[in-house]
């Protein structure tokens, strides 16, 4: 978990807002560094689980029934909402109850495309996400004006604000009772094709995310989180850097938003509501905020408890609720965050058995060669 601005403050050097002087230890003049071989290690290993995890789930979703691979369809989905909402939580230190505004957008612009036959769904696809992005640049515009608990509660008013809205306008948007109906094209009929597009789409949208966090802008986001007002000194404008964020949060969102359409055939004002906006924050702060595939693992985690616990308790919203009051008081870095320190703490068991192996076939001890020579 990145919480110092220690880190974060190389994001200043990557993005061009240091003075130029070395910034890192390790580093060679001519550009390379002693931790490149490492770097490409971890990099080849997270390529390998991420393949692995891609070949599961693909099979997962042609081997189960059809309403399983439905549900896996519907999480995927819910993956890229996570994903994008940690955006801000996680990695920009914002807190945004008003996500689901951007989600129901993009599946009411697929879904009134439909109803008013204006749109194709290739077109309304391929809309949904910039009118999620401009729904966000100009909610950003005036949510970021606020900070810590009034940006929360401003982002929470917008979402209520969205669903009234859509709820009030019935003629347009078919009011509380949604839009519903078979708006998908034929070659989408198809379960498993539509899987397979949800998934793609999906995995696709999540790594130009991972992209977005790994480059300049996304450390800058970090340090922000860190320590604005060492960043707003140095000179970085921290709303523009802010807003940006917000709008790329939307966007993405608004692709989760339409995904949920190829998912379920509709669109109704629920989806605009706070209580979506919660889903992901809670998905993020179950998996890990603070590491890029904690709310997909959160996503996963949440999506199959719940299912577990409706159809076992109908106390399942007190259970899930003191899940995640544990979470947050005991393992504040989630399930990822857990599996990282465990995975650490067996590397350095293991490096320290090594040690001791070395020194042993060597006829060494900690103070020297054997036979007392100096």
């Amino acid at each position: 978990m990145a919480t110092s601005f220690d880190q974060p403050v190389g994001a200043g050097h990557a993005a061009g807002l240091s003075d130029g002087k070395s910034g890192g230890a390790g580093l060679r003049p001519g550009g390379g560094s002693d931790m490149m071989p490492v770097r490409r290690s971890v990099v080849a290993r997270r390529i390998g689980a991420t393949v692995a995890c891609l070949a599961v789930v693909s099979i997962l979703g042609v081997v189960l029934p059809v309403s399983s691979a439905l549900d896996l369809e519907y999480v995927v989905s819910l993956a890229l909402f996570a994903v994008a909402t940690n955006l801000l939580l996680g990695f920009g230190g914002m807190v945004s109850f008003g996500q689901g505004v951007f989600y129901g957008v993009g599946a009411y612009v697929v879904a009134l495309g439909w109803m008013h036959h204006v749109l194709s769904f290739v077109e309304a696809m391929l809309l949904a996400p910039f009118a999620g992005a401009a729904v966000a640049f100009f909610l950003g515009l005036l949510a970021l004006r606020t900070r810590r608990l009034y940006f929360a509660l401003i982002t929470l008013a917008f979402s209520q604000l969205g669903y009234t809205i859509v709820q009030d306008q019935s003629s347009f948007t078919g009011g509380s009772n949604g839009v519903f109906g078979a708006m998908l094209p034929s070659w989408l009929l198809d379960p498993r094709t539509a899987f397979f597009f949800v998934l793609v789409v999906s995995v696709v949208a999540i790594a130009v995310l991972w992209k977005v966090t790994d480059s300049p802008f996304g450390l800058v986001l970090r340090a922000i989180r860190d320590n604005r007002e060492r960043v707003d000194a140095m000179g970085v404008n921290v709303f523009a850097h802010q807003l940006a964020a917000f709008v790329i949060s939307g966007f993405f969102c608004a692709v989760a938003g339409s995904l949920f359409v190829v998912y379920s055939q509709s669109a109704y004002p629920a989806l605009l509501e706070w209580t979506s906006s919660g889903t992901p924050v809670f998905m993020a702060v179950i998996g890990g905020m603070y590491l890029f595939p904690g709310p997909i693992v959160g996503a996963f985690a949440y999506q199959l408890a719940n299912t577990y616990l409706i159809e076992h308790t109908q106390d399942w919203q007190i259970i899930l609720g003191v899940v995640l009051l544990a979470v947050v008081l005991l393992r504040p870095d989630g399930l990822t965050g857990s599996i990282e320190g465990l995975r650490s703490l067996v590397r350095r068991s293991g490096e320290r058995v090594r040690g001791r192996h070395r020194h042993g076939s060597n006829g060494t001890g900690p103070a020297g060669p054997a036979g007392g020579e100096p």
